[in-house]
């Protein structure tokens, strides 16, 4: 009997192994293809719709629900974790945009997964699976969303959120807001049910510019109680909350790998592979780019474990290593923008070049917020524990 349940297990494992891999080559094919529209859609008016096209109708918008609901566990079960970050990797490599409004899209689900009720589980999974696209929308400034209860179960919004990521486009964004009595309150807001007003003119940025990260207004907006998910706080637990920068880093890594790529397809182009001082630079790169691959599957691996074990030292050793790992990729980041300068030189950076484009959105997207805080915590982690270096990231079983 157990051989049998074994070889069961084995072969359902083996099922979800091969559909992700299949998800990741759609995902590295879509990233190819979505380079030029990335360049075609560099504008505050505009926005990769046919990337996004592509992405629904390969069921990748859906891959992060439960296989009960018609996803593929995406990154909400453990084992799937690489297959995200390479996903990610790929969107970004093509287009950063596309890569940061996927990577709210799966943040949203997850959120509705581990917090929300069954009910609201299955109802926003036939929204994803029906092509909606969702986002975070957590971002505000002096005139933040309030949340105040109303008669019969509803509730009313008042105030405005910043860097609303894919306005237009997104129609189910978690959006938070100030509970009457202080608690942080996520709730999913259906823009196409309610009328809100946007200020595009908020959003006039150096890169990123199609993402369409404009301010929005939410007053007057209602919504039921089943539109609250979870208890006041949730979207601030960890490993959560902070392990979450593992997938924007994935995307940022995406870009430099494409950064890599165009810098030898130019020097290639030019004939100058020769050259013993663009042979010295490519090398760097390539060392950047395998240490960036390597600390994304590690970082999927350190996940996965706390995912199998969600305990409160697992928990620390992942968010102590998922800072260092922002940290390095924020860091390799610069390193191969700053060599592919070197090596393409003012020409290089010149239209119909692309590289222009992709430095001036991977600029902005590595400013994420508390760098420091970040690599401070990562710090700490490491002064508080009597392990030795070989033994640092070891979790006793």
């Amino acid at each position: 009997m157990n051989s049998e349940k074994n070889h069961s297990a084995a072969s359902v494992s083996k099922v979800i192994k091969t559909s992700l891999d299949e998800l990741i080559k759609r995902a590295k094919k879509i990233g190819d293809e979505s380079f030029e529209e990335a360049a075609a859609t560099d504008s505050v008016e505009k926005f990769p719709v046919e990337t996004l096209r592509k992405i629904t109708g390969n069921d990748l918008l859906s891959a992060p629900l439960p296989e009960k609901c018609g996803g593929a566990n995406l990154g909400i079960e453990s084992g799937t974790n690489h297959a995200l970050l390479q996903i990610l990797k790929h969107f970004g490599r093509g287009n950063l945009v596309v890569g940061r409004v996927f990577e709210g899209h799966f943040n949203a689900l997850l959120l509705i997964n581990l917090f929300g009720s069954s009910e609201q589980i299955e109802r926003f999974s036939a929204d994803a699976k029906s092509g909606k696209l969702f986002g975070v929308w957590n971002t505000e400034a002096g005139d933040g969303v309030k949340i105040s209860p109303l008669e019969n179960e509803k509730f009313r919004l008042e105030g405005s959120k910043t860097f609303a990521t894919g306005i237009d486009f997104v129609t189910r964004p978690v959006v938070n807001g100030r509970l009457p009595d202080g608690g942080w309150q996520m709730t999913i807001t259906p823009l196409d049910e309610v009328e809100t007003k946007v200020d595009s003119s908020w959003w006039n940025p150096v890169g990123m510019r199609a993402t369409r990260s404009f301010k929005i207004d939410f007053s007057g907006v209602e919504i039921e109680r089943e539109n609250l998910i979870g208890a006041a706080g949730n979207y601030y637990e960890q490993p959560w909350f902070s392990g979450g920068s593992i997938r924007f880093a994935a995307v940022q890594f995406g870009a430099a790998e494409a950064i890599f790529d165009e810098t030898r397809k130019y020097l290639q182009m030019l004939n100058r592979i020769d050259d013993p001082f663009q042979k010295m630079r490519l090398g760097e790169m390539a060392i950047l780019i395998e240490s960036g691959n390597l600390w994304l599957k590690s970082a999927a691996e350190k996940l996965d474990e706390f995912m199998k074990k969600p305990c409160d030292e697992q928990s620390e050793s992942f968010l102590a290593y998922a800072n260092m790992m922002r940290t390095q990729i924020e860091q390799i980041c610069v390193g191969i923008m700053n060599l592919c300068q070197k090596c393409v030189g003012a020409r290089g950076l010149n239209k119909p070049f692309h590289f222009e484009r992709i430095i001036r959105d991977l600029t902005i997207y590595l400013r994420q917020p508390a760098p420091d805080a970040a690599l401070a915590d990562a710090g700490r982690y490491v002064l508080e524990t009597r392990k030795p270096a070989d033994d640092l990231w070891k979790i006793e079983k």
